[in-house]
């Protein structure tokens, strides 16, 4: 199956195809309403051809639909009927959730997306758990605050790879993790990762989106056989 991933950040939206090597964005941001979002999509990939949509969203979904709007986004995104948007089948997960089950080995797998915020997740029995580890709070900031875009250009690279090296170990014992993945585009910027850490690739999400429509069931289908999305 041609999957078309999309996965909306708070400062671009990527476009992936599970057929292609390359991939093409264009800029989110607190103005893009999910009928902009649409209407750039199909035009962005207007020589793309696919059969299914896997959406990942910077906010909470329940039951394959947005909880909450984005907050770096525009309004709109709740109970937004994105199927008939498209005129293709669309399936929604958190974008977090998109990057880790892309990313997922095996075990008990915490995800931390380092980008505009910072995304979080935790895979462990095929469970699939959406989670907000960027509200927690270090010293007196949310982790969001430290390890997030403002946070890199406040503290600088330095402090900003000692912030990582104190944050995410703490984390990942938090939720007894077997090893953590750290996706986002500012993962480049850590010369040495922690012990039990690896990076991710922005490329993942595509195998995110072939795993949410090859081997994720109808939603409505249970039990799950496969994955159980929280």
């Amino acid at each position: 199956m041609d999957v078309l991933v999309i996965d909306i950040g708070g400062s671009s939206v990527k476009l992936w195809h599970t057929g292609h090597q390359e991939h093409r964005k264009f800029e989110s941001g607190k103005a893009l309403t999910p009928d902009e979002m649409v209407v750039q999509t199909k035009k962005t990939v207007e020589d793309w051809t696919y059969e299914a949509i896997a959406l990942g969203l910077p906010c909470r979904v329940s039951g394959g639909r947005a909880v909450d709007d984005p907050p770096n986004l525009g309004p709109g995104w709740v109970s937004y009927h994105f199927s008939s948007a498209f005129g293709q089948p669309v399936r929604l997960m958190n974008d977090a959730c998109l990057q880790a089950l892309g990313s997922y080995d095996g075990g008990r797998m915490l995800f931390l997306g380092l980008g505009t915020g910072v995304g979080s997740a935790l895979i462990a029995d095929h469970l699939v758990l959406a989670l907000d580890m960027g509200r927690m709070t270090f010293g007196e900031e949310r982790v969001w605050q430290v390890l997030g875009d403002a946070g890199f250009e406040e503290l600088g690279v330095k402090k900003w790879q000692k912030a990582v090296h104190e944050i995410v170990p703490a984390l990942k014992k938090a939720v007894m993790a077997d090893y953590v993945v750290l996706g986002g585009g500012n993962v480049k910027e850590i010369e040495e990762l922690p012990d039990g850490v690896r990076r991710g690739h922005n490329r993942m999400v595509v195998e995110g989106g072939r795993r949410l429509w090859e081997e994720l069931p109808d939603p409505s289908a249970k039990p799950c056989p496969n994955w159980l999305v929280l």
